[in-house]
Formats: structure tokens, C-alpha cells, sequence
């Protein structure tokens, strides 16, 4: 059986694969098991924040933001033994807690940090921890 011929008028919507692709992100690994890291009840605001946030690093390539800390997100790697949760992911499969936690802030301390895993052009959310309680 022959493929299908994408008429030409079409060919402009099929995604082609970049070189260093743009940032994306993922809620599929949320957990909001854990009040202190994910709490029920947001600050005033703390939606509205995250979303421009996550808009804002959709324009960032996967390089810009897993290369060296930008002093605007702070963006990094973490050391779980020197956080308040040293077994880092736990909740998380072996294969995926073998990825480096990463956090990034929403703004200067005021709305705290997300953190998760990045996998191929894809940021995981996992926590959304509007407090700083994962770096005390």
C-alpha cells in the first residue's frame, strides 16, 4: 500500500524536527502528593505567574535552558543531599528518577520554584513549590 500524498498546501504543518528544539512542558509526572511541595491552596496570583512563566521558557531551546544557570530563572540541576527531600523523586519509576531533578524560578523568591525532570525537548513538572521548601 502506497502512502498517503500530503497535498502541497499542507506540507507546512508537518513538524520538523530541529537541531536544538524548543523547551516544552509536561504535567503527566505532577505529584501533588506532598502538601509542602505542592500545596492545595495557591498564592494569590501563583497561577497567573506559573502560566507567563511557562510561556516565556516555551521560546528558550532545550540548550538555552539546560546549559549554564540564567540569573533571571535560576535555573539548575539539584543535589538532592542538600535539600529537604535527599531521596530527590522518589515516587518515580528507577528509569525516570535516573534524570537530574532541574527547578526553575517563577519570580525573585516571590512565587518560589518548579521542579521536575527534562527529557528529550520536554520539562516534567513535578513540583510546584511555591514556598522554597525543597532548598531550606
Amino acid at each position: 500500500m502506497k502512502p498517503k500524498k500530503i497535498p502541497f498546501e499542507h506540507k507546512s504543518l508537518i513538524r520538523k524536527e530541529k537541531v536544538d528544539p524548543e523547551l516544552r512542558f509536561s504535567f503527566k509526572l505532577f505529584d501533588d502528593s506532598d502538601p509542602e511541595l505542592c500545596p492545595a491552596v495557591f498564592r494569590e496570583n501563583y497561577t497567573q505567574k506559573l502560566m507567563l512563566r511557562l510561556k516565556d521558557l516555551s521560546t528558550w531551546s532545550v540548550q538555552q535552558f539546560t546549559g549554564p544557570c540564567n540569573k533571571s530563572i535560576r535555573n539548575h540541576t539539584h543535589d538532592w543531599a542538600t535539600t529537604s527531600r535527599p531521596r530527590g523523586f522518589k515516587h518515580l519509576n528507577e528509569h525516570l528518577r535516573a534524570y537530574p531533578g532541574w527547578q526553575f524560578q517563577l519570580s525573585a523568591n516571590e512565587h518560589g520554584r518548579v521542579h521536575g525532570i527534562v527529557i528529550d525537548d520536554t520539562f516534567y513538572v513535578i513540583w510546584l513549590d511555591q514556598d522554597h521548601k525543597l532548598y531550606p
